[in-house]
């Protein structure tokens, strides 16, 4: 059996429902105070895009629930002697909306057909709706685009340098693995590989560590034994160091992330 396609449904039902152009419901904004407009667009179009002046928010999962006075999700603005349009985006989901409305006995309804896209593409006012929802915006993407993926640290047990990552306060993500896989914030990973060779004394480790509290984690990290150096000055960071049980010297820094999100 083949699946009918949807827009030939959409074509279908406005044959029997009241197609408006905008001229037409500009017209009838204008000159009707029984006009009932509705946007039945999902909530996070109607925060992030706005909305035609002066309409009620149903959305259409919602709207026969909204629209039945015996229903306990009625809203009283929806009263049979009203003139009803409806909208969404394009002009679909509106066809179907129509439809159930004049199924349910509401019997002066009709949808805008270029809906709520091609309203503002005309140039016709748009209510911003965002300052006054209750609902967030979803806000753009800020953070970079890219981050660190993995480092590596060869160590010669790796079970004790796991151990004293996690008190660092990493994630061991894969705790059956042959090596030590520790997650970072931002989803960096250190792995932790075996090795047979001696790790000298001081020794610093191919990369550092940033926290946004200095102070506290150093105080954290000397309530845990891991013995951290004193907090010293620099030109960029306030910093310590704690030494890992493979040898390895790790410096901890203040953050001086740009306040941006990362």
């Amino acid at each position: 059996m083949s699946i009918k396609p949807i827009f030939d449904t959409v074509e279908e039902l406005k044959q029997g429902i009241d197609n408006l152009s905008i001229d037409d419901l500009k017209t009838e904004l204008a000159d009707r105070d029984d006009l009932l407009l509705v946007d039945i667009r999902e909530i996070q179009e109607y925060v992030d895009l706005g909305t035609i002046p002066g309409a009620k928010l149903a959305s259409r999962g919602m709207l026969e629930f909204w629209a039945d006075p015996a229903s306990p999700y009625y809203r009283d603005y929806f009263t049979e002697d009203k003139r009803i349009v409806v909208f969404c985006a394009g002009g679909g989901r509106s066809a179907f909306a129509a439809k159930a409305l004049k199924d349910m006995g509401y019997e002066d309804v009709g949808h805008l057909e270029a809906g709520f896209n091609g309203w503002a593409k005309a140039g016709e006012a748009v209510e911003e709706t965002a300052a006054s929802s209750r609902w967030m915006r979803k806000p753009k993407e800020q953070r970079p685009s890219v981050w660190i993926g993995h480092m590596l640290l060869s160590v010669p047990d790796v079970a004790a340098s796991k151990t004293f990552c996690l008190e660092l306060g990493m994630r061991d993500v894969v705790p059956d693995a042959e090596v030590a896989i520790m997650e970072l914030r931002g989803g960096t990973h250190l792995i932790l590989l075996p090795t047979d060779k001696p790790i000298e004394s001081g020794t610093p480790a191919p990369f550092d560590l940033m926290v946004d509290d200095v102070d506290a984690t150093h105080g954290d990290y000397a309530a845990k034994g891991l013995q951290p150096s004193p907090i010293e000055e620099s030109q960029f960071h306030r910093s310590f160091t704690v030494v890992e049980p493979g040898g390895h010297v790790i410096t901890v820094n203040s953050t001086h992330a740009s306040g941006l999100p990362v």
